[in-house]
């Protein structure tokens, strides 16, 4: 065999090894599409797209490419269009930001994303890029467009005398900012038999277009220290979204914030008639030993300046 065709094959050889070694990397994207149907001009949203690898033996260098240039001006990357994908990591999302132009026309604006991996090797080791794509859709109309999908709901622990806080953790998926219409509240002993209060919530706060918050309202309970249920009806407009029930907590006053100090001393004072004695007997030692000492330093005074 001469020696062009054994440097042929070793060449060849080279490049298969490479090739099949990045592909055993697995890699690959999750979910393989951005896409929105209820945008409006002005809008903004963001959408997390995941980079998964089931052998993350050595970093990546990525490459992100975005297709047309039409809507390439819409769209930015949290971590910009190239980055390291650190090594040992078998999943690494990455964030794209869309900004629709306010003048943007309506319609249904498709294109792709071209994502590259290549193996950060040593300088001059052959590597060779492996390459994913999502889809993308966006259609922009003046459409109005409403709902959200509930992630979360919790009532954080409260102390008696303050309002009960119920809080609903939800994602936006419409073009204009919402909120549930309605939290409608059975509220029962430990025992989750004896119902104790009922009522609805209806002012909660607004989440934004497109981005996942917090809707939070509060509902007056009067209700001693101890645990509770709550059942709760999750309503959008007419629309009974989610019924369940969850276990809160009343703690004593005091317990979870602290008493400003004015309001501790005075707690500490009338607490009974032996400590308002005690504070009666240390005050007297107190403005005793300040009057004493004003006579004691008036004394130093007037004897300086005599001599």
């Amino acid at each position: 065999m001469d020696l062009k065709k054994l440097l042929m094959i070793l060449i060849f050889s080279g490049g298969v090894l490479v090739w099949r070694n990045v592909n055993s990397s697995g890699f690959g994207i999750s979910p393989p599409y951005l896409k929105n149907d209820h945008l409006v001009p002005g809008s903004h949203f963001e959408q997390t797209i995941t980079l998964t690898r089931s052998e993350p033996k050595e970093p990546l260098k990525i490459t992100i490419q975005i297709e047309p240039p039409e809507i390439e001006n819409w769209i930015k990357v949290d971590k910009g269009k190239e980055f390291e994908y650190p090594a040992n990591l078998t999943q690494f999302p990455i964030n794209f930001i869309i900004d629709v132009p306010e003048n943007a026309a309506y319609g249904t604006y498709y294109g792709k994303i071209i994502i590259k991996a290549t193996p950060i090797a040593p300088k001059g080791q052959v590597t060779v890029a492996i390459g994913v794509q999502a889809e993308i859709k966006l259609k922009v109309s003046g459409e109005v467009f409403s709902d959200f999908k509930i992630m979360k709901v919790s009532i954080p622990a409260f102390e008696e005398g303050w309002p009960l806080k119920f809080i609903v953790t939800l994602k936006n998926i419409g073009n204009v900012k919402t909120r549930p219409s309605k939290i409608h509240l059975d509220i029962y002993d430990n025992f989750h038999q004896q119902l104790l209060k009922s009522g609805d919530i209806i002012n909660m706060s607004w989440v934004d277009p497109f981005k996942a918050g917090e809707s939070i309202g509060e509902m007056k309970v009067n209700l001693k220290s101890g645990q509770y249920w709550a059942e709760y009806e999750i309503y959008k407009d007419d629309e009974l979204k989610v019924k369940d029930k969850i276990r809160f907590n009343i703690h004593l006053p005091g317990t979870l914030r602290s008493k400003p100090i004015l309001k501790r001393i005075s707690d500490f004072l009338t607490a009974s008639p032996f400590r308002l004695v005690l504070a009666t007997f240390l005050g007297t030692l107190i403005l005793v030993a300040i009057v004493l000492s004003l006579i004691s330093y008036l004394k130093k005074r007037k004897s300086k300046i005599q001599m």
